[in-house]
């Protein structure tokens, strides 16, 4: 609660004369300070990504944002400890200003980006040369860019500090309060920024949102205290001196704290790659806690404890509870499990909380990273605040020395984010690395006891500490025995065999998996690729594909690769007379297991003269690459939903791919079915598209599809004798020698004959070109996201999800796809061998759907054509037409409206099921069209039986939920 009593006499070392602040300004103070916390938050979050698309995504690059952020931050505390004190106006009024001036920063952060984004590429050419260069570069463009707004921040909580505590008893109580719901309005922001304002407004409108908000907020805190004269006027006693041991502890407990941060980051990543809102809800969670810490400091020290002895307590006993939660998330972990009532896929949860979408999202990753992380950083939180109760003596000293102890505090935390990252995990481990933190809080905790009884007049240690951190090392060493990083990796492994290697490096913590004659390179729970002795992979076939269908004569001779994964697609273009590759991966990791495991499936691509690695953000590289610098460019990133992956098909990043591309140049994207939704898939066939009008799409696999785009005039014509010869290059694989493979058991041709290989071809431009879809921008990223349909990746990622987005695609006959073949070609042997190829997805061929409606127009009426023309709706089913598939229905029921048999009633029961989950209101709607006459037949019964079913089922899903 806010001291809201006036007192009139003043404690010894308070000023009698000076003013107390009443409770109603202290009330609005703190409101006003938790609102910029989460402006500051917001801020942080919208312009490292926008900063990211300029510097790159790697870790250096996102490193050295966040230290020039910190940096700004860490100098405005500390120059506001020294100067801008006037003698006539409260520092709240000061404050009111700052957040006026970050405000105006942030409405013209889209000026001033656009200015460093200049700058950046005019000086890139001088600076690549060197990774040292590079660094200064960067960190000196973020450093001036960030300056000005962080600069403001980092004064705010001095500034108030001082114009709200006025006597001594309150220092330590009123830090910590106020501290903590700084850091309660940096959760609200994060939630806030991620979960609605970026999504929505995206992130230039966040800014300005935010930037309105920043104004009001400075007007507010001037209207309220621009008057006020300040609690503090005596300029000596406020800057007091502060013992070394307070800045060196600040300095480590902020290193300690955000080390912490990226080691259970790096944790949470093993179990949950790529997701946009672990992310944020790890950031949110340590918030809070931190929060909570410095709440309930707060709280202690009201009750008169003394802050070293606290701080000693709680740095004591941290260590042992970070390693005895790490395995906590399994608790709240929300398990899905298929239910198949009567053959429909539906998902149930193990448990149920709000809803299926909010659990998923929001409760179940909130659950898991609060057991993993909130108790021990509720102790973490209360570092900071204790230091600076500590070592102000007096209420006036206060803002010179939280503004000191904060500005160490922010240079360790910038100091442990590099030091984890790049140091600690590279070299012990992710395990190691929380038992080096571990002894740096112990060794903060008794140095903590050790200050506190010097100050006592009393020397060594006090027994209760020494005690409290024996049991504290011990029970460290028990719990953090092993290696939890193996241990998760071996079970995520267990399905697949058995490890081979780890390596965790700066970037990420990279596997593979051995079983039998398969080997498998993954980060965390995500598979990158697969190779399999004897068998040819997808990744060779996509890798050919620029080779069979350049448009000049020859093949592409300088070539780029974006996201190098086993390397199998990059090696199997390299057999091609290529004369030079450039491979582009952000992942050091990656790059070395695929190098040193893969060599066998990618053609030992690290041995090859011809190709250069680059360990860069591949939107960096294409950013940076000079025009028409490429004859071929290949994109194989991680799946398009993970954080990170939208800026790969933005609409802006596929402009600068044709923008480094050559005339006649190709561009190959990978669209994975069983990671995108049927909405996010047309997103990026229109994206796609809409910047390269000539193209195709081709099935390399089951789950698999690659975008080709020409940058051409026209779109390009491939001979058919032309495509013949550049296939003796494909028969010539290892893996096809002496076999005769095909694409599906179905399948009538040889994979790499010429119809073999023109059976993969989907699409062409007209079909491409018709999808009707908003393109994919930079400014929000809704792969990472999710737009309307997200639930489906959630209930049906696999082969499942593959075959729900495969009936978005819009398939070309190959009448209309001749004409780019320069030859005539048989079309119905064709059609028949695409349709045999795609019987994973249960396409039905255009061949076998003519033939059941000519066998239906032969048939007697009544129940014989009735039947067929159920046989027809079956056909239409499998290939994604519910239209079709109804209509023909309707002409079953108009040709034996009575027709009733066991078969017959469990055919359309199937139809009715297939799908359900997403086509019930089609099926109901069909069902109320149907006039009087039909409603009552026993087709239509049992249709709408499965109907109403199905409705139960929802029904009974959502009252399990408690909130829905």
């Amino acid at each position: 609660m806010l001291d809201t009593r006036a007192v009139s006499e003043a404690a010894p070392g308070e000023t009698a004369s000076s003013p107390l602040p009443r409770g109603a300004d202290r009330t609005l103070a703190c409101a006003l300070f938790f609102v910029s916390g989460a402006l500051g938050l917001g801020y942080q979050l919208v312009w490292v990504r926008k900063a990211a698309l300029v510097v790159g995504a790697s870790q250096i690059a996102l490193a050295t944002v966040l230290t020039s952020f910190f940096l700004g931050m860490a100098l405005g505390s500390a120059a506001i400890g020294r100067w801008l004190r006037s003698p006539s106006r409260s520092p709240l009024a000061l404050y009111g200003v700052f957040e006026i001036g970050i405000g105006v920063f942030a409405l013209a952060f889209p000026l001033a980006f656009a200015v460093l984004e200049h700058a950046y590429g005019a000086l890139y050419d001088l600076a690549s040369a060197s990774a040292a260069a590079l660094f200064a570069l960067r960190f000196a463009l973020l450093f001036v860019l960030f300056l000005p707004p962080t600069f403001l921040m980092g004064a705010t909580l001095p500034l108030l500090l001082d114009g709200l505590v006025a006597r001594d008893r309150e220092v330590g109580a009123f830090t910590s309060l106020l501290y903590g719901i700084n850091i309660l309005g940096a959760v609200a922001g994060v939630l806030a920024t991620s979960y609605f304002a970026i999504p929505v407004l995206g992130m230039n409108g966040s800014s300005r949102v935010a930037a309105l908000a920043n104004l009001a907020v400075g007007a507010a805190a001037l209207a309220a205290f621009g008057r006020r004269a300040p609690l503090h006027r005596d300029g000596e006693a406020a800057r007091p001196s502060t013992s070394r041991f307070y800045l060196v502890a600040s300095f480590v407990s902020g290193l300690a704290a955000i080390g912490y941060q990226i080691a259970w980051a790096r944790w949470f990543a093993l179990i949950a790659t790529g997701n946009v809102h672990v992310t944020a809800l790890l950031l949110a969670t340590y918030l809070a806690a931190l929060a909570a810490g410095s709440l309930l400091l707060s709280a202690l020290l009201r009750r008169g404890l003394s802050p070293l002895r606290v701080l000693a307590a709680a740095q004591l006993a941290a260590p042992p509870l970070v390693f005895a939660c790490l395995w906590g998330w399994q608790l709240a972990a929300l398990r899905h499990e298929i239910v198949p009532p009567v053959g429909t896929l539906e998902i149930s949860s193990t448990w149920q909380f709000a809803s299926e979408t909010i659990d998923d999202i929001f409760v179940s990753p909130l659950l898991e990273i609060a057991a993993v992380l909130f108790a021990p950083v509720v102790l973490l939180g209360m570092g900071l605040p204790a230091l600076v109760a500590a070592a102000t003596a007096h209420a006036q000293g206060l803002r010179a020395v939280s503004a000191r102890l904060l500005f160490w505090n922010t240079l360790g935390s910038s100091a442990g984010g590099f030091a984890v990252g790049y140091a600690l995990i590279p070299a012990f481990g992710l395990a190691g690395t929380l038992r080096a933190l571990a002894a740096l809080s112990l060794g903060l905790g008794l140095a903590a006891a050790l200050r506190f009884r010097r100050e006592a007049g009393r020397d060594g240690l006090p027994r209760a500490a020494l005690a409290l951190a024996l049991a504290s090392a011990a029970a460290t060493a028990w719990l953090g025995r092993g290696d939890p990083v193996r241990q998760l990796t071996a079970a995520v492994a267990s399905r697949e065999g058995r490890v081979v290697e780890i390596e965790e490096g700066p970037v990420t913590t990279a596997s593979v998996f051995a079983s039998g004659d398969q080997l498998t390179l993954a980060t965390g729970s995500v598979r990158h690729a697969t190779a399999t002795r004897g068998e040819i992979s997808p990744q060779v076939v996509q890798g050919h594909l620029p080779a069979l269908f350049y448009p000049r004569e020859g093949v592409p001779k300088r070539v780029l690769g974006i996201a190098l994964g086993s390397g199998q697609a990059f090696g199997a273009l390299l057999q091609h007379p290529v004369e030079q590759m450039d491979v582009v991966d952000i992942s050091p990791e990656i790059v070395d297991l695929a190098v040193r495991h893969f060599a066998p499936f990618n053609y030992e691509i690290g041995l090859d003269p011809r190709v250069t690695m680059h360990l860069d953000d591949g939107r960096h590289f294409v950013d940076r690459a000079p025009d028409a610098s490429y004859d071929a460019v290949l994109l194989e990133p991680s799946p398009p939903s993970h954080d990170g992956m939208h800026a790969l098909y933005s609409l802006e990043f596929t402009e600068s791919v044709r923008r480094v591309l050559r005339d006649d140049g190709v561009f190959m994207q990978w669209l994975p079915l069983q990671f995108v939704t049927p909405e996010e898939a047309r997103r990026i066939i229109a994206t796609f598209a809409s910047v390269f009008p000539n193209n195709m799409a081709f099935r390399t696999s089951a789950t698999d599809v690659m975008l080709l785009g020409w940058k051409t005039e026209a779109m390009p014509r491939f001979p058919l004798e032309r495509l013949e010869e550049r296939l003796e290059v494909l028969r010539q694989e290892p893996h096809m020698r002496g076999r005769r493979r095909r694409w599906s058991p179905d399948a009538q041709h040889e994979a790499f004959s010429l119809l073999g290989m023109l059976s993969l071809v989907l699409s062409g431009p007209e079909a491409l070109d018709s999808v009707d879809a908003p393109p994919l921008r930079d400014d929000v990223p809704l792969l990472s996201y999710g737009g309307p349909d997200r639930y489906l990746t959630r209930r049906y990622e696999g082969p499942t999800l593959a075959k729900l987005t495969f009936n978005a695609l819009p398939l070309s006959p190959y009448a209309k796809l001749q004409r780019y073949f320069g030859g005539p070609l048989p079309l119905p042997d064709l059609e028949d061998e695409r349709a045999h190829v795609l019987s994973n997805f249960r396409f039905a061929s255009p061949i076998e759907i003519a033939m059941a409606e000519e066998r239906f127009y032969r048939a007697q009426p009544g129940g014989p054509r009735a039947r067929r023309a159920l046989a027809l709706a079956g056909l239409h089913e499998q290939s994604g037409g519910k239209t079709a598939s109804l209509a023909w229905i309707r002409v079953m029921l108009n040709e034996a409206p009575l027709l009733d048999s066991e078969p017959v009633d469990q055919s359309v029961r199937n139809l009715a099921r297939h799908r359900i989950e997403l086509e019930s209101e089609q099926l109901r709607a069909w069902l109320e069209g149907l006039g009087p006459e039909l409603r009552d037949t026993p087709v239509a019964l049992a249709m709408a039986d499965e109907l109403a079913q199905h409705d139960a089922r929802v029904q009974a899903r959502r009252a399990s939920y408690w909130f829905e």
